[in-house]
């Protein structure tokens, strides 16, 4: 059990290294104006999910109920 667990805690660790440097090296491509761009659309859209909660609260509060789950 004991050489079990060692062999999967290897390929674990393994899979994890090369999935933390394929991401660096992915991260490490991208340029200055593509941050900025992929932080100002984060911005976006939680201010999008902000707003949308706050207008299903008003709208809820006089008795407007409306479903976008779908």
């Amino acid at each position: 059990m004991n050489q079990l667990f060692h062999e999967w805690f290897e390929k674990l660790t393994a899979y994890l290294t090369y999935l933390m440097s394929g991401t660096g090296v992915f991260l490490g491509l991208m340029s200055v104006e593509q941050w900025i761009s992929i932080i100002v659309g984060i911005i976006a859209l939680a201010a999008n999910i902000w707003h949308k909660r706050k207008m299903q609260k008003i709208a809820r509060e006089k008795g407007i109920f409306i479903n976008e789950e779908t």
